[in-house]
């Protein structure tokens, strides 16, 4: 009786109840997920443009602008205004043009010459490279050894001590070239022919026609991680993708650069000077001490006071899980590589015996190669790299060169947040990775410490802005100078005080156009002046050299350190790099 009173409920319910269930009854796990990607998505947004900020007020409190950096925002000015090929221009082999510069000039449209650019762009690219360094230290681990390898991996690059935020923050030092040649690795790390490989040909021929040292950062890297992994595999087809890549992006950039020369664009100075053999023996020793300087161990070249032990503790730490990881990579590359080479002249020699391939698949064990190992190779031979850049540019033993190292750090760091993924990936107990993670803790607390100091340092003030604000209540707005007074005071004044750069005839006392970093419009019109810096002399540029070229000034002006002459007419200087003596143009 029971049983039919409840199926007599059950069918006028059945019969009452709407046929579907309603909308909101009914869960939507699509419609969850991309609200989650779009949380996601806008706290990456919301968190990364408050990092950048931080980031930016470290790069103004650990170095002032220069002439260097001001130049790439004149360039990109140039290519913002259409001069896409930089027509004109005369630049060192190190051009950044599609590179650093087509960044600038996006600064530059959005809100014109400002100092503010100096760094402000620096600090974006510093925060893409954090960000896809992160993306590949984490690549193949999940939870909380991914979390753990991200979070290494922003302690160790991402909370500069003020000698790294002086290269790593500021630029053009080379740091956008590492981030081209990161996201050609990303690309590439399938190993198979595709989007991705045409993408990373594209990032590594961009990256060689703007800056030669890609050659060493990326594409010479990636055509020997190919090789590697070929050797890993015993089989050159799984290395041919990278190899062949590497070789591509080689004759792109060479096939551009001709095309662009034949539509008519810059010309390139000669090369830096190498170092002498003993100076680059002095430079291994360096690439140790002046390495340990700039990842926070030691005294900074900018404080004459050491920093306190528990910090210094803290980023020997550091450094030691960096040399670590290197080295391991180093020795797995090589043994891989070696093992590898054995195990083809094994197979050869089994195939002229005639034995069967199972004989020797027996003698040497496949191992397992995978994107994993790809960025492990390809990171190691980076590292390598970028090693000797510092061994062969570097003239004389000084921090001044620490922009070469930049790149030594950021590899290093990536292949030290991989092992630290991979320690605690590995931890058999949740004890161990427990006491990993609150080690891991306290050292990251010390970065942080030391992060907040440099931002705690009162900023240090641009020589030039005394000079800027000299020849802006004088109206003096176009004048030429020594490199280091010139282009950063153009930049300094948003554009209102123009100055270009001259230096000195080779074996003459003559002035003419700085042929390297200039572009021979700036020359076209006369000058209202002649600055230098007494206390950073620069190819003797100076009173008397002017004075040879332009005669007894009528005025002489001291601001601060810098002397501004000035002969009661316009004087000129040759676009094309020829130099002048006496040369006078016309009053007015």
């Amino acid at each position: 009786m029971q049983l039919q009173v409840l199926e007599r409920d059950e069918e006028q319910a059945a019969e009452t109840a709407p046929p579907f269930p309603a909308p909101s009854a009914v869960p939507d796990p699509g419609r969850h997920s991309l609200v989650f990607k779009l949380a996601v998505v806008l706290a990456f947004v919301v968190g990364g443009a408050f990092y950048v900020l931080l980031l930016y007020a470290a790069s103004i409190h650990a170095a002032p602008g220069n002439s260097d950096g001001a130049t790439v925002i004149l360039e990109g000015r140039a290519l913002s205004a259409g001069n896409l090929t930089l027509k004109h221009w005369a630049l060192s082999m190190d051009s950044f043009w599609l590179v650093d510069v087509p960044l600038y000039a996006i600064g530059v449209l959005l809100v014109g010459v400002r100092p503010e650019l100096l760094h402000l762009v620096p600090s974006i690219v510093a925060f893409a490279v954090i960000s896809v360094g992160a993306w590949i230290a984490r690549f193949g681990r999940r939870g909380w050894a991914a979390a753990l390898a991200v979070g290494a991996l922003v302690v160790l690059l991402g909370l500069p001590n003020r000698a790294l935020a002086a290269n790593f923050l500021m630029g053009p030092l080379h740091v956008t070239t590492v981030l081209w040649c990161l996201g050609a690795f990303v690309a590439l790390r399938n190993g198979r022919y595709g989007w991705g490989w045409l993408l990373g040909v594209g990032l590594l021929a961009v990256g060689l026609l703007g800056d030669m040292q890609a050659a060493m950062l990326g594409t010479i890297p990636v055509f020997l991680a190919g090789l590697a992994g070929a050797l890993r595999k015993r089989d050159m087809r799984v290395g041919l993708p990278a190899a062949s890549a590497a070789i591509a992006s080689a004759i792109a950039a060479e096939v551009l650069r001709h095309l662009a020369l034949a539509i008519g664009t810059f010309s390139i100075a000669r090369a830096n000077p190498r170092a002498p053999v003993n100076q680059m023996i002095v430079n291994l020793r360096g690439l140790l001490g002046y390495g340990a300087a700039l990842a926070g161990v030691g005294i900074k070249p900018f404080s004459s006071a050491s920093e306190p032990a528990i910090l210094f503790i803290a980023h020997a730490i550091g450094l030691v899980v960096l040399v670590v990881a290197v080295c391991l990579a180093a020795v797995a590359v090589l043994r891989a590589s070696a093992v590898g080479l054995r195990a083809s002249a094994t197979r050869f020699h089994a195939r002229a015996l005639g034995r069967s391939r199972v004989v020797v698949r027996t003698v040497v064990q496949l191992e397992s190669y995978g994107a994993g190992t790809w960025f492990e190779d390809v990171l190691i031979f980076a590292f390598l790299g970028a090693c000797a850049i510092y061994v062969s540019l570097t003239l004389v033993s000084s921090d001044v060169y620490d922009r070469y190292l930049t790149a030594v750090l950021i590899y290093g760091s990536i292949l030290a947040a991989r092992l630290i993924g991979r320690v605690v990936e590995r931890a058999e107990t949740a004890r161990r990775t427990v006491a990993l993670t609150v080690f891991a803790s306290l050292v990251a607390a010390a970065y942080v410490a030391t992060f907040a100091g440099g931002l705690g340092t009162p900023a240090p003030v641009p020589a030039s802005t005394a000079l800027v604000s000299y020849l802006e209540t004088h109206d003096l707005t176009s004048g030429i100078g020594d490199y280091w007074s010139s282009s950063i005071v153009t930049v300094e004044s948003s554009d209102a005080v123009v100055i270009r750069p001259v230096t000195t005839e080779p074996g003459t006392r003559y002035l003419g156009r700085y042929v390297r970093q200039t572009s021979s419009a700036w020359y076209r019109n006369g000058f209202e002046f002649f600055v230098y810096n007494t206390a950073l002399p620069w190819n003797a540029v100076d009173a008397q050299t002017a004075a040879l070229s332009f005669g007894p000034p009528r005025q002489v002006a001291s601001v601060g350190t810098y002397r501004v002459l000035s002969w009661g007419h316009r004087i000129s200087v040759p676009g094309d790099g020829s130099y002048v003596r006496f040369a006078l143009a016309p009053k007015g």
